[in-house]
């Protein structure tokens, strides 16, 4: 069964089990920790502990998630490119990449290790679940850690294509706004432009206007939690489908409890290009990956004429 193992590095002030968890993984609430940790689902050094317990270096964190049903996902993906060293995928738009939320199972990095039977395999960044195009894996613990090193420190060249709603006035804009926590939310994965977030900078060009959309290509210079959609918004021009920044919070939950989790329903986000140095050989390397469905879903969703919005 697959399992979240994380050997902990304490960084300053000390810290509880509960506040770490909380901290580090946002898939769950302090409350659905708190209930998880004192059912046994998480332990320290292989021992069940309180939520209290106070964390020292080189514990090892084990979480096994209880049973549960799933949200249905579209597991299909395509092979860009593969190594002894990296893997890279084109994802679907209905599956996530990493554990979030309702999925656990069904998650790409649990859907690939089974598929090349390599429980090592690591997910380098993660794509929303709506969000389809290129992801990329480490197939050794190491080589996650060097790749991790290149996103942080910018040198990963990334591109996607989306379409926007309404029309961009300018040909291109580049916004430059802090991003962090949003306080006014009760979604606790909210994001917001804030005075006192970390630096967050992407640019948007317009390729092709659509009746009440913009097709854009989008460059992120840094990697934020849903940058781009928080981005776009802040514009004015949320991303087209966007159902936790384009529509009022009241109906992110209600399509949260009762809304439908598919392919087609999504919000129109590819990641197209990607572009960095291997990690081993530091040869360069060039990914592409084509936004086929992106205007497909879009007539679709606008009965073929799109809309005024």
């Amino acid at each position: 069964m697959p399992k979240l193992s994380f050997q902990y590095v304490r960084q300053g002030e000390e810290e509880t089990l509960l506040a770490f968890l909380e901290r580090r993984f946002k898939y769950h609430s302090a409350e659905e920790w708190h209930a998880l940790i004192a059912k046994g689902f998480v332990k320290v050094n292989g021992r069940k502990r309180k939520p209290g317990h106070v964390l020292q270096s080189r514990h090892k964190i084990i979480y096994e998630p209880p049973p549960r049903a799933e949200p249905p996902v579209d597991g299909h993906f395509r092979v860009l490119y593969e190594d002894a060293d990296i893997l890279v995928v084109s994802k679907s738009g209905n599956i996530p990449t990493s554990p979030s939320g309702k999925y656990w199972h069904n998650t790409l990095v649990h859907l690939l290790q089974r598929a090349f039977g390599n429980p090592d395999l690591h997910a380098v960044h993660r794509l929303d679940r709506e969000t389809s195009g290129i992801n990329v894996f480490a197939k050794r613990k190491a080589v996650a850690g060097l790749l991790g090193g290149h996103l942080r420190d910018g040198s990963v060249e990334k591109e996607y294509t989306a379409i926007l709603q309404g029309h961009l006035v300018a040909g291109e804009a580049l916004v430059s706004a802090p991003l962090g926590d949003d306080p006014h939310s009760s979604v606790h994965i909210k994001q917001a432009v804030r005075s006192d977030g970390r630096p967050s900078r992407t640019r948007f060009v317009l390729r092709a206007r659509l009746p009440g959309a913009s097709l854009v290509t989008i460059r992120p210079y840094t990697g934020r939690t849903h940058q781009i959609r928080v981005h776009a918004a802040y514009l004015g021009h949320p991303v087209w489908g966007d159902k936790l920044y384009g529509v009022p919070e009241a109906d992110f939950l209600d399509w949260i409890d009762h809304g439908a989790r598919t392919a087609e329903n999504r919000h129109l986000l590819h990641a197209s290009a990607l572009r960095f140095a291997h990690p081993i050989t530091g040869h360069v390397l060039s990914l592409y990956d084509a936004p086929r469905d992106l205007l497909t879903l879009f007539y679709a969703s606008t009965g073929g004429e799109g809309s005024s919005a």
